[in-house]
């Protein structure tokens, strides 16, 4: 079995030494030791507002994912409370309001709040074009029809609960519009108004159950006279005017007196006030962005890394309620009832907050938690234990919309995850204040549950699924396992920090160092992690419960054992979960934790960020909201930082030959990062520590020494694989390469990042020459979901096409090579095209001269018994390329050196099977200036029946 034990290093026991470095440490004169600088100036907000403001999302067509239940498509905004989407053309456009607290108290799930629909009937069939404009919070419309353009500037205030929009029309004659306010079905509401201001009453759910919550939506329109009748305002746009529909928006849990004071806020909205809300709003937004940035060479992924951002900013805030399953974009009812379910879904909403440096958006994170520690007791009690006990979903206000514990123990563990996280990020007393009594619950209940086997010296976790609904057996859940070990070391870390609970630490230490090691299984000749010791084996139904214990458990990291190491790769690389259902949220960070193949993971997060995500940024996937929030972010985050084994470490787990910055991301400790990788080098590291303490930093220069910089001014040369300094509170550590002056390492924080471009590759598949980046994997990115037609296993067991490296087969140089196999069925599109390498951190340059040549050993019968008797179909394969710009060789109309076409069916008969054959292509004849991003290998022929099989070997482009 393979130990779950993590290597750990509490912060309290680092030595208390100015500077301790592993290995020989030197401090001397340097490059800048004679120069003082007396400024340490961070270039962080500069960089971060610069970078977000190239991202946006745009439609030139209403969106059509609306109504489902779950995340819709359509343009976003949001406040932390109020949230709304655009649906609709301008015609009938409708802004659909959705309101964190607002939970019906008949069924405990989430409800939409209400609808204002804007029609002007005289501009359908208008064009449509609308941008969410992420930099600046906003969704600005542009509608045109003949000579006439309407455009608007949709927000919700940062500051207030205000949805505002401005209309302003150009041409020739004057627009009549209506503004209709419904309520969360679309059904009319109460109504009154009075001084131009339209009030509407609304309640969650259609049962006024009591505690049911209310709200009032006051509209107004400034800007003209306008006319309110029943639900509705009537008004005329006149060309040239600028008009504003605002809509001030209280519920009963924002106040009592919610009606007059919505009112209110409508009827004192002067031009004068609504520019000094804008100005605030304006002014949180910056300071939001301001706090960290990426800069890397694959656009598609930095945008969805901000998009979450802007995402995760406009569902969640400090003082409000918290955002469930969808986030406060409720457009009618919401599947699971739109609740705060445990089983990963709640928690990995909060995830991207910490490593993002944006800890201040998990305000809100712990409140439904700690409201329902008297039903969590009882619930415990209830079953015979101490402590804790909680079911898989919750609701505001100590309710429960999903009661039921389906066999799982580890919900309120599970809960528990954020809150020890969020202490070691930012080491806030106060904050460990808040959340010990209830991971002192949590404990306490653990502590009754395990069972101790004294012949094995462990504590085992019995009866307790690591999936939904699991049948007893189930021991030793991989899930909670790390779960539980995470809890423990938090509340060691805590209590020993605040001094407290010292009678209880050695016995949660005692856990922590006995837990039953994480269960593992043999799988396809690899060690692998299995879901329970007993019960659950290797489970493939999209989940990635078998690597939790890595992420978000903690306990398996990069200064793990190698064989525990080796054991979490296998498990990432036989999930093969990267856009399953239930697994993007942990899956990417897991797998970047532990040095997964990062070309393949940016590939993957890159599919994630285009084919997984709508134009609003929001990644998607059937059953989970914004839990997806945590797809991209931690997952980059992982590559570019790593610190949970109190360790610091920059760009662990980066692409080779991929030029990249990241600036103020937070780190353990409370120690924000930024630093630059190029042409494979780090620049500099700059630590800046919130709350003084010990800082371990792993030497990115391996076998180097390193200049070091305190708040500018130069210490010493250090050398050494680990560094350990003492540092006090906003204290600026600068690390560089020996010879670094400070003045160059302030030069490169201000540079962005330089992209980067290679312009060859050449391999044999050898050990030691440039390895595939995927193993086995259609590609259904950039073939649009048509990556494979038709296609199966060749045989014994397969389950579809393969791409994979074969050593001791067939080789033309060397002993390894690219096996390729497959079986077709007749169909009339049989193809399948498969990813081998990607090259998003610097794409392949095509000059003029560049070729493209591989050798290609096509197989019949006579060397393989899978492909049938007199069948050419091996033949019908080629090395196909995708372009930056989203084309592909095969179409472009090149041809190899016999003048065959380089479409894969186009080789068909033109390859001899059972030997050898050389193809080449002059790419700089046909895609010169172009940059490659993709190499595919391509099966392609239209009624194919049978198997096809064979080898290619000595690719080379340049």
């Amino acid at each position: 079995m393979a130990s779950s034990v993590r290597y750990r290093r509490r912060i309290s026991t680092l030595l208390a030494s100015a500077l301790v470095a592993v290995g020989l440490t030197t401090l001397q004169g340097g490059p800048s030791a004679t120069a003082a600088v007396q400024t340490v100036g961070d270039p962080t907000a500069a960089q971060a507002l610069r970078t977000v403001a190239q991202f946006k999302g745009e439609w030139d067509s209403p969106p059509t994912v609306l109504s489902n239940g779950e995340t819709v498509d359509a343009p976003l905004m949001g406040n932390g409370d109020v949230g709304v989407a655009v649906g609709g053309s301008i015609d009938d456009q409708t802004f659909y309001l959705g309101k964190n607290d607002f939970f019906s108290t008949a069924t405990n799930g989430i409800e939409p709040l209400g609808r204002i629909v804007l029609a002007v009937p005289g501009l359908a069939g208008a064009g449509h074009h609308v941008v969410q404009n992420i930099a600046r919070a906003q969704v600005e419309g542009t509608y045109t029809l003949g000579n006439q353009t309407l455009s608007s500037r949709s927000w919700v205030s940062a500051t207030e609960n205000l949805f505002v929009t401005t209309l302003r029309l150009s041409g020739s004659h004057a627009q009549d519009a209506t503004v209709t306010v419904q309520d969360g079905l679309g059904k009319t509401p109460s109504t009154s108004s009075s001084k131009g201001v339209l009030d509407s009453d609304v309640q969650a759910g259609t049962t006024d159950a009591p505690g049911n919550p209310h709200a009032r939506i006051a509209t107004s329109v400034r800007g003209t006279t306008v006319r309110p009748a029943g639900n509705r305002i009537s008004l005329t746009l006149e060309p040239g005017v600028t008009y504003t529909l605002a809509a001030a928006i209280q519920s009963s849990h924002d106040t009592p007196r919610y009606q007059s004071v919505a009112h209110a806020t409508a009827a004192a909205l002067t031009r004068t006030e609504l520019a000094k809300l804008y100005t605030a709003h304006e002014s949180w937004w910056r300071a939001y962005w301001s706090r960290s940035f990426v800069q890397i060479p694959d656009q598609a992924v930095e945008k969805s890394w901000y998009g979450s951002l802007y995402l995760l900013g406009s569902v969640s805030r400090a003082g409000k309620y918290a955002p469930g399953l969808w986030g406060n974009w409720t457009t009618g009812p919401m599947n699971w009832y739109g609740d705060y379910h445990a089983n990963y879904n709640y928690e990995a909403a909060f995830y991207p907050a910490l490593s993002t440096n944006h800890v201040a958006q998990m305000g809100n994170y712990d409140d439904p938690i700690l409201d329902w520690m008297p039903r969590g007791k009882a619930k415990a009690a209830a079953a015979g234990y101490k402590g804790v006990l909680y079911p898989v979903g919750i609701s505001p206000n100590g309710t429960s919309a999903a009661d039921d514990l389906y066999n799982q123990k580890s919900d309120a563990v599970n809960f528990a995850s954020d809150m020890v996280m969020k202490y070691e990020y930012t080491r806030s007393a106060s904050y460990a204040r808040k959340v010990l009594p209830y991971l002192q619950q949590v404990g306490l209940f653990w502590q009754d549950y395990l069972t101790w086997d004294a012949a094995t010296g462990t504590y085992n976790i019995e009866n307790d699924a690591p999936q939904e609904g699991g049948v007893y057996p189930q021991t030793n859940s991989i899930l909670s396992l790390g779960l539980v070990h995470l809890l423990f070391q938090g509340l060691i870390d805590m209590s020993q920090d605040l001094h407290v609970n010292a009678s209880l630490v050695p016995t949660w230490q005692h856990i922590d160092s006995h837990l039953a090691p994480l269960p593992t299984m043999t799988r396809n000749g690899q060690t692998v992690f299995r879901q329970t010791s007993e019960g659950s084996g290797w489970v493939t139904d999209g989940n990635d419960v078998a690597v939790q214990a890595v992420y978000p458990g903690l306990q398996v990291g990069l200064n793990s054992s190698a064989d525990l190491l080796a054991t979490a790769r296998n498990t990432v690389e036989q999930l093969n979960n990267w856009h399953s259902d239930n697994s993007p949220a942990t899956l990417y960070a897991a797998g970047a934790m532990v040095g997964y193949n990062p070309s393949t993971l940016m590939e993957e997060l890159r599919s994630e960020a285009t084919a997984y995500s709508y134009p609003n940024m929001a990644v998607h996937h059937y059953g989970g909201g914004i839990e997806n929030l945590n797809v991209t972010t931690s997952g980059l985050d992982e590559m570019l930082l790593q610190s949970a084994q109190h360790d610091i470490k920059v760009f662990p787990n980066w692409p080779t030959d991929s030029n990249a910055k990241f600036g103020g991301l937070l780190a353990y400790g409370n120690f924000e990062v930024s630093s630059s990788i190029r042409n494979n080098a780090v620049e500099y590291a700059r630590i800046t520590s919130r709350s003084g303490g010990n800082l371990t930093f792993t030497n990115p220069w391996p076998g180097k020494s390193l200049e070091y910089y305190a708040n500018g001014v130069h210490k010493g040369t250090l050398s050494g694989t680990t560094v350990k300094l003492r540092t006090s509170v906003g204290e600026t550590i600068d690390f560089a390469p020996a010879s670094t002056t400070e003045a160059t390492i302030q030069h490169q924080l201000s540079q962005p990042a330089e992209s980067a471009t290679s312009s060859a590759l050449t391999t044999g598949f050898e050990t030691g020459q440039p390895q595939p980046t995927w193993t086995d994997t259609v590609d259904n990115v950039d073939t649009h979901g048509d990556g494979n037609y038709g296609i199966t296993g060749l045989c014994c067991g397969l389950t579809g096409p393969q791409a994979t490296l074969r050593t001791g087969e067939q080789a033309h140089t060397g002993d390894t090579s690219l096996m390729y196999s497959g079986r077709a069925d007749g169909g009339p599109y049989d193809h399948a095209y498969m990813q081998v390498y990607g090259f998003n951190g610097a794409p392949l340059t095509v000059r003029g001269d560049t070729t493209l040549s591989y050798w290609i050993f096509p197989q019949s019968n006579a060397t393989t018994p899978w492909v049938d008797a007199g069948s050419d179909n091996s033949t019908c394969v080629a090395v196909d390329l995708v372009f930056t710009d989203g084309s592909n060789l095969r179409d472009s109309g090149a041809t190899d050196q016999s003048g065959n076409g380089i479409h894969a069916a186009r080789q068909c008969g033109h390859l001899t099977p059972d030997t050898w054959n050389q193809v080449t292509v002059k790419l700089g004849t046909v895609r010169a200036g172009q940059s490659i991003s993709k190499v595919l290998l391509g099966f392609d022929r239209s009624g194919a029946t049978g198997g096809y099989r064979g080898y290619v070997d000595d690719l080379r482009i340049g």
